[in-house]
């Protein structure tokens, strides 16, 4: 089992008992306590869902990895890697799906910055 795994799974069960305290907590007329309880929950199940994601991002480059060593030509990712997706296409890391690769995008970034100080 992997480690997203366990964290997602260790996420679900403390949702589900912080749901069930909030439950409870409501049914006794202590709202504080449930409202509380409840924040819980969702921020659990944030993280539970948060590593269900990146279980599955994991999966699809291992497939798409696996296929590529087979000589077969995937198409990439969508997005191709997750530093694309957070620097809106800008950039992207070693495991990119896509054609572009790091060390292109590196020698890029040199060449404006040194075409900036001419």
């Amino acid at each position: 089992m992997s480690t997203y795994r366990r964290y997602q799974h260790a996420a679900t069960i403390g949702a589900v008992f912080l749901a069930a305290a909030a439950v409870h907590s409501a049914l006794d007329d202590q709202h504080l306590p449930a409202a509380l309880f409840g924040f819980g929950m969702l921020v659990l199940t944030e993280a539970a869902l948060r590593e269900h994601r990146r279980h599955r991002r994991t999966q699809l480059e291992c497939e798409w990895a696996r296929r590529r060593a087979l000589g077969e030509h995937p198409a990439p990712l969508d997005p191709c890697c997750l530093l694309a997706r957070h620097s809106h296409g800008q950039a992207h890391d070693r495991k990119c799906t896509s054609d572009h690769s790091l060390k292109r995008f590196l020698a890029q970034v040199e060449a404006e910055h040194r075409g900036g100080d001419v």
